[in-house]
């Protein structure tokens, strides 16, 4: 498998944000950048812990949509933390729309070909899009394609997934954070990291070597259906990605957690530190699940997907088992919100381009 080495910048963000206490490396004032920082949306956001109660929406009036089944594309290969959440939506959204909902997963440049797909097909309501923004905006940071939330009309935000940490294999007798820094630190590049080159996952792992001050070797195994069986197989050493991917590894003891990348320490591991803590921060690392149409689908159709997914994320049943896969309460962006609300994040993170390239 070829290896593509990832060369460090000597470029150390300073970070004005009150989650952070200090970087590992100070950077000299003529490198130093400010790095964006998500705003905060959250009077825009409905969001549900377990046990809360039912909300239904009222649905609009009965109309034409939909009369035959739905097609939801999936850009990535089954097995991933976006097709695992597809999963769990689509036959709730049959349930609650009255016709079938058949996952299609289409596979290609990081999320980017499937894009491409429902962007070109007819607008007429039976074929739309489950993405994220972490490799939708990766993508066009990378240089990959210019493809962008602008090109859809946005249904809903239906996700936000904060829940990324970073795994090693347990046979390599590294068992904190501190070791693996200190033992990276020593030996650059000495340690393969199963990724995907320009999807999210490199993101994540290209903003914490900056913040960190350490040098892995980024190694292309493809989506994240691919990265738990390439560390289990020995391809690679360590990981890092969606909580849900490594979640059944890490309960078999074959993979240990030494971090989340996140502002707050997850639920479902409790003792495993946030990044802030361990000393380093690398920035925006959450990621946002939508559901999209091609340009000129009707109002009324945008409208009622989106009180679809409210009274799914809604449903105490469905909140209690997103909570057992991620951690993490239900989130939601109506219709009419969405569009505005995906491009204040990506104003917030439009320049760490020059950080992936």
């Amino acid at each position: 498998m070829k290896k593509e080495r990832i060369v460090p910048i000597l470029l150390i963000i300073v970070l004005a944000i009150a989650l952070q206490t200090s970087c590992a490396v100070e950077p000299p004032p003529e490198h130093t950048r400010e790095r964006p920082v998500l705003p905060d949306l959250s009077d825009r956001v409905v969001t549900l812990a377990p046990g809360a109660p039912y909300r239904p929406s009222v649905m609009p009036e009965e109309g034409k949509w939909p009369t035959r089944p739905l097609t939801l594309i999936v850009p990535f290969l089954p097995g991933g933390d976006t097709d695992m959440y597809a999963r769990m939506f689509a036959p709730q959204l049959a349930e609650v729309l009255g016709q079938p909902v058949y996952v299609m997963n289409v596979d290609g440049g990081s999320g980017t070909e499937g894009a491409k797909m429902v962007r070109g097909v007819t607008n007429d309501g039976y074929t739309l899009l489950f993405y994220h923004t972490g490799n939708l905006f990766a993508n066009v940071l990378t240089g990959t394609t210019e493809l962008n939330y602008h090109d859809f009309d946005i249904a809903a935000i239906a996700m936000h997934c904060t829940a990324n940490i970073l795994v090693v294999r347990s046979d390599l007798g590294i068992n904190t954070a501190q070791e693996f820094l200190s033992h990276i630190r020593a030996n650059p590049g000495s340690r393969d990291v199963a990724t995907t080159i320009t999807g999210f996952s490199f993101k994540l792992l290209r903003l914490a070597e900056i913040a960190g001050d350490f040098q892995t070797n980024a190694v292309h195994v493809g989506g994240g259906s691919m990265m738990a069986p390439s560390i289990l197989a020995g391809h690679t050493q360590v990981g890092y990605n969606n909580i849900a991917l490594f979640m059944p590894y890490i309960e078999s003891g074959e993979m240990i957690p030494l971090w989340v990348a996140a502002a707050q320490r997850n639920s479902l591991l409790s003792d495993v530190p946030t990044m802030a803590e361990i000393g380093i921060y690398s920035g925006f690392m959450g990621r946002s699940y939508f559901f999209a149409f091609p340009h000129g689908v009707d109002e009324i159709i945008l409208q009622r997907l989106s009180d679809a997914v409210e009274q799914i994320v809604s449903d105490p049943i469905f909140v209690q088992q997103v909570f057992d896969v991620v951690g993490l309460p239900t989130y939601f962006v109506p219709f009419g919100e969405a569009h505005a609300y995906l491009s204040e994040m990506w104003n917030s993170v439009e320049g760490l381009g020059v950080y992936m390239r």
